[in-house]
């Protein structure tokens, strides 16, 4: 499988920059199939239409029918917290022989999720509690790659019962918790132009495991953007031997909602990746020209 190397367009990281404050997670679907106008459209994002993390291969598919979906995800407590009746499920795989596939494969998952949303579907990020090799078996897998996380695409449940069962979810897992940007972020001796805190107030509401939000933002003296994960829980079982902490798929994720906002004020900025695999993970690069003119 080739690297893709599209960068984002303006035009898409307004589109995506838009749908995160309509995106929330939902879990109880209707069953109605996905529309055939958006569901093409979705179909054509998913193969081509996202921007790539640098050095990593990365790919998501669609899987459709109730009965599939039903047989990938799986519930805990019984049925509560899991996925009902999803017409529909996007597959985020990364390939675990490159050195930062947790991150590339957050990073690509949230652009196809917030596009789901912008086409008016519902959606949830889902990384655990799903059958990873039943998924992986229908869609057909390469050397190296993984399911690392789903999400369910569909028009969610608006009945008493499925609200009722969402905000139970929600209150068990801290939905509506964020921590503050002073939380996630630090600022050395400098003040910052205004884009950085509207790419801040995009990360805050980026969707986490548990609602963690394990990740830290560094603005530097030197203009320099850095991103470390905060957190220290696995997988239970480790994807591969010595793989890096699972909660940097979550840090990928918060990492496209900064190139979003950004990118959708006209800073054309990247991220590098940081070679050691270790903290910070990357550092947001903006030329020094681009970072002038917004001064």
């Amino acid at each position: 499988m080739e690297v893709k190397t599209d960068q984002m367009v303006r035009e898409t990281a307004v589109q995506l920059f838009e749908a995160i404050e309509h995106r929330h997670s939902m879990r109880s679907y209707t069953g109605e199939p996905l529309p055939a106008p958006e569901r093409e459209k979705l179909i054509e994002f998913l193969q081509k239409g996202w921007e790539p993390y640098p050095g990593a291969r990365t790919r998501a598919v669609l899987l459709e029918g109730v009965e599939t979906t039903k047989r990938i995800f799986k519930g805990f407590l019984g049925s509560y917290g899991s996925v009902q009746n999803a017409p529909a499920m996007i597959c985020m795989i990364g390939n675990v022989e490159d050195p930062f596939f947790y991150e590339a494969t957050g990073y690509m998952g949230e652009q196809c999720v917030l596009y789901a949303t912008r086409l008016g579907f519902d959606t949830c990020w889902v990384g655990g509690f799903f059958r990873p090799e039943l998924a992986g078996d229908l869609i057909g897998l390469e050397r190296g790659e993984r399911v690392l996380a789903v999400s369910p695409v569909g028009f969610a449940k608006k009945d008493g019962m499925s609200s009722l069962y969402e905000g139970l979810f929600k209150f068990g897992t801290k939905r509506g918790v964020r921590k503050s940007i002073e939380q996630i972020s630090y600022v050395e001796d400098v003040t910052p132009p205004n884009w950085f805190y509207r790419g801040l107030e995009a990360v805050q509401v980026a969707p986490s495991s548990m609602n963690k939000q394990p990740w830290h933002i560094f603005y530097h003296q030197d203009g320099r953007i850095s991103i470390s994960s905060v957190e220290t829980y696995r997988d239970k079982k480790p994807i591969v031997p010595g793989a890096p902490n699972s909660s940097r798929l979550c840090c990928g994720i918060a990492m496209l909602h900064l190139k979003v906002a950004t990118r959708a004020l006209g800073i054309e900025g990247r991220w590098i990746p940081d070679e050691e695999q270790s903290n910070p993970i990357a550092t947001y690069f903006i030329p020094d020209h681009v970072r002038e003119e917004q001064e």
